[in-house]
């Protein structure tokens, strides 16, 4: 960062941090034990894309390098856009960390070949024994995670949260995982494709 660009107040942007992500892994053993959240055996990756000839070659790449490593782990990955026109990479398996592989390795592959910044969040989902469904979000920009507890409201079904559930997660792994430290960065991600 140049004199200028403290002088009128530019920061650069911090990089993308895939590898904080394989704090999941241990996690997810202290989630099933302690918290009684199994996972559902999906997790997804979201980024923004780029109308670009080269980005497009480099996710079509990336799509065909998943389905190789994919084979050995019984692992099926599923590329979609969302209404807002992200786009995801949804993977299943009934190995957790063969999930959190393969978003590590698909984020890797993104920030070596320069599009870091286009990275957004990870997401994997888990279940209570009742099956309501929670999920952890890892952001790339922030190299944290935090969790996401909707919540079935009457007067708004399907759009509301449990802040008081994922407050009390938060804490319960803040031991585990870097956890977001500021609560308004905990974006909610309704209906993800998983």
């Amino acid at each position: 960062m140049g004199f200028f660009d403290t002088l009128f107040g530019r920061q650069k942007p911090a990089p993308a941090g895939p590898d904080k992500i394989f704090a999941m892994s241990t996690a997810q053993i202290t989630l099933q034990t302690e918290q009684n959240l199994i996972p559902t055996g999906s997790a997804a990756m979201c980024f923004k894309g780029i109308a670009s000839g080269p980005f497009s070659e480099i996710q079509t790449n990336l799509e065909q390098l998943l389905a190789l490593a994919s084979r050995e782990d019984h692992l099926t990955i599923k590329p979609s856009e969302d209404t807002f026109g992200y786009s995801w990479f949804t993977f299943t398996s009934t190995d957790f960390q063969a999930l959190v592989t393969a978003i590590h390795m698909a984020s890797s592959t993104l920030l070596d070949r320069g599009y870091g910044s286009q990275l957004l969040f990870a997401v994997f989902a888990f279940k209570r024994d009742t099956g309501k469904e929670m999920y952890w979000l890892y952001n790339y920009k922030r190299s944290a995670f935090y969790p996401f507890v909707p919540q079935r409201d009457a007067n708004d079904p399907g759009r509301a949260r449990d802040n008081s559930e994922e407050l009390r997660l938060a804490a319960a792994l803040g031991k585990e995982m870097p956890i977001e430290g500021e609560l308004d960065r905990w974006f909610a991600v309704w209906n993800p494709p998983l």
